[in-house]
C-alpha cells in the first residue's frame, strides 16, 4: 500500500514545531535562526514531573478497581448470584467500572496532552512518540489491571471471563456512541446536517454553492485524526489476545465491532466531521512497536493461564510442580521462537515489490548517468567551439596583418613608376 501510494521509504526533513519555544539560536544544519531548548530541561520535566503524576493517577485507578471488587463482594454476601436478580446485581459493579475506565481514559488523555505540550518537544515525531508512550502505559494499566488481578491474584477464571466480556462489550458500545452517535446528534441540534439529495450535489457544487458547502462544513467538528483509532485498536487487540485462552469468544465480539466500525467511521468522516486533509506516511510508526510488545505479553499470559488450568494439570498428575513449571516455561519459549521465526521467514517486502524497487533504482541510475554524459558532451562541445572561435580569430588577425602589409607596399611601387614616367618625358622634351 505504501508503495502504491508513493510513500515507501519516504524521508522527511522535519522542521521545528510551531508550538516549540526557546531561545533563538542559529541552526547548524539550516543556518537559520530557530528556538533552542536544552534537552536536560525536557528530561527533567519528563521524569521529575510527568512520570510521578502518571504514577499517582495509576495508584488512584488501582484503588478504584479495588473498590469495584469490594462492591462485588458485598453484593455476593447480600444476594444469591445464581438467581436472575443476583446475577444482574453482581454484574452492575463491573459495568460501572467499565464506564469509569472510559471516563478516566478521557480525562487522562487531556492531561497527557497537556504534559506533552509542557515538555516542549521540538519535532513532531518526538512529540507524537512521547504522547503514544504516555497513553499506552496508562491505558494498558487502567484497562487490564483488573484482568491481571483476577487472573493471577484471585485466580478465578469464571470471574475473569465475566469481567473480560463486560469490559469489552460495554466499552465498544460506549465508544461507538461517543465517536459517532453523540457528535451527529449535536450536529442535528445545530442544524448542520444535509439530506441524501443535497449530499449528492456536493460534487457538482459551483460558485455560490461552494461557499454554502464551505459554510456547512464549518459547522461540523474538526476531524480528530487517527490517533484515537490506533489507541482503540490497541486496547481491542489486548482484550482479544491477552486472555484468549480463557475467553475465545472475545474475537467474535471484536470482529462484530470492527464490521460496524468500518461504516461508522465512514459516516463520521462524511457526515459528522469536516473533510480532513490527507497526510503521507511510510508506516504506522511507533504503533508497530506497541503491537509487537502486546503480542509478546499475550504469549506469556496465555501460557501462564494454560499452566494454571486444572484440566491440563489432570493430564500430568505424576509430574512435580517444578517440572510442571519448567515444562510450560519451555512451551512459552517455543511459542516465542515460533513467533520470531514467522516474523523472519515472512519477508517484509514481497518479491514483486523488491523487483519494482530495483527497477526504479536502475532507471534512476541510468537517468543520472545519462545526464552526466550529456553534461560532459556539452562541456566538450563548448570547449571545441571555444577553440574553433579562437582559431578563427587568430586566422582573422593574420589575414588582417597580411592585408595591411600589401597595402603598404602598393603605394611605393606606384610612386616609383610615376617617377620613371616623368623622367622619360623630360628626356623627350629636351631632345625636341
Amino acid at each position: 500500500m505504501a508503495y502504491h501510494w508513493g510513500t515507501y521509504g519516504m524521508v522527511k526533513f522535519e522542521e521545528a514545531r510551531a508550538e516549540f519555544v526557546g531561545v533563538l539560536t542559529i541552526n547548524a544544519v539550516t543556518g537559520r535562526k530557530e528556538p533552542y531548548y536544552p534537552k536536560w530541561k525536557r528530561q527533567l520535566k519528563k521524569y521529575a514531573v510527568s512520570a510521578p503524576i502518571i504514577f499517582v493517577i495509576l495508584v488512584m485507578a488501582f484503588f478504584v478497581m479495588l473498590a469495584s471488587f469490594k462492591c462485588e463482594d458485598y453484593i455476593m454476601e447480600r444476594y444469591d448470584v445464581k438467581t436472575t436478580t443476583g446475577s444482574i446485581m453482581f454484574s452492575l459493579p463491573s459495568c460501572v467500572y467499565a464506564v469509569v475506565i472510559l471516563v478516566t481514559n478521557g480525562f487522562y488523555r487531556n492531561l497527557a496532552k497537556w504534559l506533552n505540550d509542557w515538555e516542549n518537544h521540538r519535532l513532531q515525531s518526538a512529540y507524537e512518540n512521547n504522547l503514544i508512550i504516555k497513553l499506552v502505559v496508562f491505558d494498558f494499566a487502567n484497562c487490564f489491571m483488573c484482568l491481571f488481578y483476577v487472573a493471577f491474584w484471585l485466580q478465578d477464571m469464571v470471574r475473569l471471563r465475566q469481567y473480560l466480556a463486560t469490559l469489552l462489550i460495554v466499552q465498544q458500545l460506549l465508544q461507538q456512541f461517543l465517536e459517532t452517535g453523540l457528535p451527529y446528534i449535536m450536529l442535528l441540534i445545530r442544524g448542520g446536517s444535509k439530506g441524501e439529495e443535497e449530499k449528492k450535489k456536493d460534487d457538482d457544487a459551483d460558485g455560490v454553492e461552494v461557499a454554502e458547502l464551505a459554510n456547512e462544513q464549518s459547522k461540523m467538528d474538526l476531524y480528530p485524526g487517527t490517533f484515537d483509532d490506533y489507541l482503540e485498536l490497541f486496547l481491542q487487540f489486548g482484550y482479544v489476545f491477552l486472555f484468549s485462552a480463557v475467553y475465545p469468544l472475545a474475537a467474535i465480539w471484536a470482529l462484530f465491532n470492527n464490521v460496524i466500525e468500518i461504516r461508522s467511521d465512514a459516516f463520521k468522516v462524511s457526515r459528522v466531521c469536516q473533510r480532513p486533509f490527507g497526510q503521507s506516511a511510510a508506516d504506522i510508526g511507533t504503533w508497530q512497536v506497541t503491537f509487537e510488545v502486546m503480542g509478546i505479553i499475550a504469549v506469556l499470559t496465555n501460557t501462564t493461564l494454560m499452566a494454571m488450568s486444572p484440566e491440563i494439570r489432570q493430564f500430568l498428575p505424576e509430574m512435580t510442580v517444578t517440572n510442571y513449571i519448567l515444562l510450560f516455561v519451555a512451551v512459552e519459549h517455543v511459542f516465542l521462537a515460533l513467533k520470531a521465526a514467522i516474523a523472519i521467514l515472512i519477508p517484509d517486502l514481497p518479491r514483486w515489490m523488491e523487483i519494482e524497487l530495483l527497477k526504479e533504482e536502475y532507471e534512476s541510475r541510468q537517468v543520472y548517468l545519462q545526464k552526466i554524459s550529456e553534461s560532459h558532451k556539452l562541456d566538450v562541445s563548448t570547449t571545441q567551439l571555444a577553440e574553433q572561435r579562437e582559431n578563427e580569430e587568430i586566422e582573422e588577425e593574420e589575414e588582417n596583418q597580411s592585408d595591411s602589409g600589401e597595402d603598404m607596399t602598393k603605394p611605393n611601387g606606384g610612386h616609383e613608376q610615376k617617377e620613371e614616367d616623368l623622367t622619360w618625358a623630360d628626356m623627350q622634351e629636351s631632345q625636341i
